[in-house]
Formats: structure tokens, C-alpha cells, sequence
């Protein structure tokens, strides 16, 4: 798997395959390129697929630099720049997403949509946000839960890692949830929990407003981790927003319905790629 070195010497792995316009793929908090792989492997027989390994997760350098959003922001800005990426359909799946939300004012020019996996602008629930993650997650919960992923890492992911599929999958192809959950058992405790310290301190409500990319927000309509209302707020936040529901699927919408979520990204792909929705309605 190459490797991109990035500007404090880290080494961020990432797979490429195919060839065509590009489309590059964000995983989430905890895992790696290979939540991505069978989702890669199709969308590369007709396109450019670029799959990162974001620092700090298994396959790639932590680093120098803070282990934050901001930090993932810039790491996939200087991707974006160092191999002159443009016209990307960008896939951010959970947190993810919020770090291409981060990295839109320095890679807006170089994308042509973004598609956003069952995430909300905001993970902490407040009197101004109920939409956070499920079962009121609020900011005094934080330090209890990095409390949970430095003191025992395998027994959180053995306890979140349910979470991210609907009830239905875990009943039907329960080798899905075990093969995540030991995915995820490889991430370093500390890396992760200085994610999730910064994914609690952000707020994209505002930026979304500000976001005039084509946006598809996919949301899984039995999410355990964010509700239906959260997907629902960027749809109707972001300026050329639209949402899709794929019912029956949880957090993970790709690997739980992998077709009905390929045919969603292959729609929006033709949508926001025709002649006629360019600005201008010109083509080179």
C-alpha cells in the first residue's frame, strides 16, 4: 500500500485503484481503509478510488502533530494538493465526514460533491442540540468516556462496536460485527481518545450553512449512534444539500447495504458530473 508522507514526517497509507474521475474515501473514528474495501473494489471499475488510512489508525503514522480534526483537515488537504485531486467526489463516513467538513475551505475548489455517512455537525447533546449522538451524550460525559478507552480499549470496542449496526444485521451476519470490532481493537487507546476528545469539541452547524459543494447525506434509518433528526439538519443547512434514508441498515450503511449505498453514490456521481449542473453550463 503506498504511503503519503505528510508535512511533520508522518507516513499516511492509502490505497488507489482504478482510473477515471476521482473519488476519494474518509473512514470513521476507530478503523481504517478496509471498512472501505469491497465499496472501493466497485466504484473503481469506473473511477479513480483513493482510500485513506487517516493518522493515529492502524496503517498509519501518529505523528508530531495533535491528534485532532483540525489536524485530519489539513492531512487531507495536503493529499488533496500534493496529487492535484480535482473534480473529487470526497466520502466522509462518520467522523470523517467532520474532517472534510473541516478541510472544505482549503479543498472546496477540488471537489465536485461530498458525501456524508450517517454523521451529525455535532456529537455533544445540549439545550441548543438534541440531534448529538443517541441517548444524550452530553459534554460531562466526555472525560468518562476517554476515562473507558485509555483503561481498557478492547472491553469499549467490544461494548461500542454493537452500536454500529442495526439489530437486524447483527442477527443476520453477526461475522460483520465481530470482523469491525477486531478491526477496531488494533487502533492505539490514546489516538483514539484524543479523536474523540476533539470530535466532542466540534461544531459544523454554522460551516455546513457556508458549505456550497453538492452534498448527499446518507442516513441509516436504524442508527443507533445518530438520529434522524442530525442527518436531516445538514440536508436542510447545507445550500445544495439532498438525503437519502436507506432503512433496515444502522451506522454503517456501506457495509450493511452495500448495494442500495453503492447505487446511491453512482446516482449522485452522474447528478452532480452532468454538463448541465456545471457552473456555467460548459465543459472543457
Amino acid at each position: 500500500m503506498p504511503q503519503f508522507v505528510l508535512p511533520d514526517g508522518a507516513a499516511m497509507s492509502y490505497a488507489e485503484a482504478g482510473a477515471g474521475a476521482p473519488i476519494v474515501l474518509v473512514h470513521g473514528w476507530a478503523a481504517n481503509s478496509a471498512f472501505f474495501s469491497e465499496l472501493a473494489t466497485q466504484l473503481a471499475k469506473s473511477h479513480r478510488v483513493c482510500t485513506l488510512t487517516l493518522r493515529g489508525h492502524p496503517g498509519s503514522d501518529a505523528g508530531q502533530s495533535q491528534l485532532t480534526i483540525e489536524t485530519l483537515a489539513d492531512d487531507i488537504a495536503h493529499f488533496f494538493e500534493a496529487l492535484d485531486l480535482k473534480g473529487v467526489i470526497a466520502l466522509g463516513w462518520s467522523m470523517g465526514a467532520m474532517a472534510l467538513w473541516a478541510a472544505s475551505p482549503r479543498i472546496g475548489a477540488r471537489l465536485s460533491g461530498i458525501v456524508v455517512e450517517d454523521m451529525g455537525p455535532r456529537m455533544i447533546n445540549d439545550a441548543s442540540w438534541e440531534h448529538g449522538i443517541s441517548s444524550g451524550y452530553g459534554a460531562s460525559d466526555v472525560a468518562a468516556t476517554v476515562s473507558e478507552i485509555e483503561a481498557d480499549w478492547r472491553t469499549y470496542v467490544n461494548r461500542f462496536a454493537p452500536r454500529m449496526f442495526a439489530a437486524s444485521m447483527r442477527d443476520a451476519c453477526p461475522e460483520l460485527e465481530a470482523w469491525a470490532a477486531g478491526e477496531m481493537a488494533k487502533c492505539d487507546a490514546h489516538a483514539m481518545a484524543s479523536f474523540w476528545t476533539s470530535m466532542a469539541q466540534q461544531d459544523f452547524r454554522a460551516a455546513i450553512a457556508r458549505i456550497a459543494t453538492p452534498m448527499l447525506v446518507i442516513h441509516g434509518g436504524e442508527s443507533q449512534v445518530y438520529d434522524d433528526g442530525a442527518t436531516a439538519f445538514i440536508a436542510h443547512t447545507a445550500p445544495n444539500a439532498k438525503r437519502v434514508v436507506i432503512e433496515g441498515v444502522g451506522h454503517v450503511p456501506h457495509l450493511e447495504a452495500p448495494d442500495d449505498f453503492l447505487n446511491h453514490i453512482e446516482a449522485f456521481v452522474r447528478d452532480t458530473r452532468r454538463p448541465e449542473l456545471r457552473s456555467g453550463g460548459a465543459t472543457p
